[in-house]
């Protein structure tokens, strides 16, 4: 059964009014920048310094995605997760989640969701969450 672990941004972001604005994948590193709906002139920006297998689906219906068991621990217009037991992480590559793992020895598996796109990642690093300028970086 998948199981979702709220996590704490700042500023919180109402998941149905946010969107993705854009993502950018490097060699050992993505971000992603986010609507903050309350702050037309700031974006919320989530990057992770490691490799991610990394998967987005426009048009937002997690129903596209669909698992295999109930959802625990889903909070109504909540963007960010970190998800144990998803089928997303479940059928990645194993040689990946050997390699690529965080301190306590797991790679793990965050999930963002707005109104129109989620974003899953899979990875060794923590997610880095910073308030940008909308339109480009601080």
């Amino acid at each position: 059964m998948p199981k979702y672990v709220p996590l704490t941004t700042e500023p919180d972001i109402k998941a149905s009014r946010s969107n993705m604005l854009d993502f950018h994948w490097a060699v050992s590193a993505v971000t992603a920048t986010f609507v903050i709906p309350e702050r037309p002139d700031a974006a919320l920006e989530v990057s992770f310094a490691d490799r991610c297998i990394v998967g987005i689906v426009d048009e937002m219906p997690l129903s596209t995605d669909v698992d295999d068991s109930p959802n625990e621990g889903l909070v109504p217009d909540h963007f960010a997760y970190r998800v144990e037991g998803a089928l997303f992480f479940r059928v990645q590559s194993e040689a990946f989640k050997e390699t690529v793992k965080v301190a306590d020895g797991s790679c793990r598996h965050y999930r963002f969701i707005t109104g129109w796109t989620c974003l899953d990642v899979v990875t060794g690093a923590e997610p880095r969450f910073t308030v940008v300028r909308a339109g480009g970086s601080d």
